[in-house]
């Protein structure tokens, strides 16, 4: 009886070890997650530096008028667009109108005078001519010509003058561009010269401002083998949303020192914008091409995990096992990231899956290729 029990328990534990056993199977095969991979190879790589900017206009200026009133008609709003010599505002013209009519009409009674003056003249010097009076009279009559002439033409440049004021109550855009938001409304009385009527941004080309540091600024002139910043370096913008603006820059102005407070030369590029889609103060980055990285290790940026300060890759061991490496980066080329240290070409790296795995732990990893990678951006 006793070996009969005793059999039973052995049967009963060798059937508990097989259970137990294939328990562990099962819990291996569950961990083993499906991952993507990429295979690192060294190619040689050129690093563009970037530098955060803000888009100005090339040309600003707030309209004014010439004359004083009050605004009658607006052809515009806030906002729009403009070209040069579009009509912007009207002010009241019936005070410029009416001195216009009375200039006219005090250089009409000088030119009478005047002719008169000059039939006098005339006269009087056919008089003398015959001894039939004094050679002083022709000479008054002379000084009075040459005054009436005087007072006619300076009638005349009323007369100018009042056409000008006239045609001034009509206040047109200087150039194409933007109107600000700062436009005002009918019925405001507008003082000449001092009253901003809008103000007016131009909007192609456009500025886009930014600064390098000492260092940058250095190592920018090194890249582009230049001795001096002109308007051949090329520029490329990328936007807010981290897309490429399609036209290239150039850059136009430099200062000549260093900003004393923040130690950064300040620059501009110019960037054509047929389409208006760059705004006055829209933030862009500058893209400047940068030095050429021999036998540089591209890790795809999707790839990399950050860890407080420090940046990991999983590294997956030809038998499938996932390591958690340290890498030191550098910067980016599209979707890849330089790495100076940490992996060498052949390794696999997962790219897909890294919120799933473990250092240590199983994967069944599917090697992608550099254009099923590049496909998925």
């Amino acid at each position: 009886m006793k070996g009969f029990r005793y059999y039973g328990m052995v049967a009963a534990f060798m059937v508990a070890v097989l259970a137990l056993s294939g328990c562990g199977q099962q819990a291996a095969q569950q961990s083993e997650v499906q991952v993507n991979t990429y295979k690192l190879a060294a190619s040689d790589a050129q690093i563009p530096t970037s530098f955060n900017g803000t888009v100005t206009a090339e040309n600003k200026t707030a309209i004014h008028a010439r004359v004083s009133g009050h605004v009658v008609e607006k052809y515009v709003k806030g906002g729009e667009h403009v070209t040069k010599g579009q009509p912007l505002y009207r002010l009241d013209s019936r005070q410029y109108e009416a001195n216009l009519a009375s200039a006219q009409a005090t250089a009409a009674g000088s030119s009478a005078s005047y002719q008169n003056a000059l039939r006098d003249l005339n006269r009087y010097q056919t008089l003398a001519n015959e001894d039939a009076i004094a050679r002083q009279t022709v000479d008054n009559q002379q000084a009075v010509a040459q005054e009436q002439q005087a007072q006619l033409q300076a009638n005349q440049a009323a007369i100018q003058i009042a056409q000008d004021n006239l045609q001034d109550t009509v206040i047109y855009a200087p150039f194409d561009g933007t109107l600000e938001m700062d436009a005002i409304d009918i019925g405001t009385y507008v003082t000449a010269g001092s009253t901003t009527l809008v103000t007016l941004d131009s909007s192609d080309p456009v500025y886009v401002q930014f600064s390098m540091s000492e260092s940058e600024y250095l190592s920018f002139m090194k890249s582009h083998n230049v001795t001096s910043l002109d308007n051949s370096t090329q520029l490329q913008l990328r936007l807010a949303d981290g897309t490429i603006y399609p036209y290239m820059g150039t850059l136009v102005q430099a200062a000549k020192n260093l900003d004393s407070g923040t130690g950064n030369l300040i620059m501009k590029a110019s960037f054509p914008n047929p389409n208006h889609l760059l705004l006055p103060n829209m933030y862009a980055t500058i893209v400047s091409p940068g030095d050429i990285i021999k036998g540089a290790i591209l890790v795809p940026t999707k790839a990399i995990t950050q860890v407080l300060d420090k940046s990991f890759v999983f590294v997956v061991d030809a038998d499938g096992t996932v390591k958690q490496t340290p890498v030191e980066t550098g910067g980016t080329q599209g979707i890849y990231t330089i790495v100076k240290s940490g992996v060498k070409p052949g390794q696999d790296v997962v790219v897909d899956g890294l919120t799933k795995v473990r250092n240590d732990m199983k994967v069944k990893a599917t090697e992608l290729s550099k254009s099923q990678l590049e496909s998925e951006k």
